[in-house]
């Protein structure tokens, strides 16, 4: 039973990670509050976070060096 707990925390973490990056993330910053933060950062952020930026069509993007993640802090 211990192990069945484990393994399903282990995957909301996973998921939870898998959520904030990917390929749409462009998409889903134009209806959700994202950030740019360093690439080389991992689960604790390490340098300023830069302002998303945005192309003409609406798209989300960051300055080179950064990747856009979505902003989990709560209102």
């Amino acid at each position: 039973m211990r192990s069945i707990l484990l393994l399903n925390a282990a995957l909301a973490v996973l998921l939870g990670c898998a959520r904030t990056a990917g390929p749409d993330m462009a998409l889903a910053c134009q209806t959700s509050k994202c950030t740019c933060l360093p690439e080389s950062s991992g689960l604790l952020v390490k340098g300023d976070a830069a302002a998303v930026q945005w192309k003409l069509n609406g798209d989300a993007f960051c300055p080179e060096g950064y990747v856009l993640r979505r902003d989990e802090k709560k209102k």
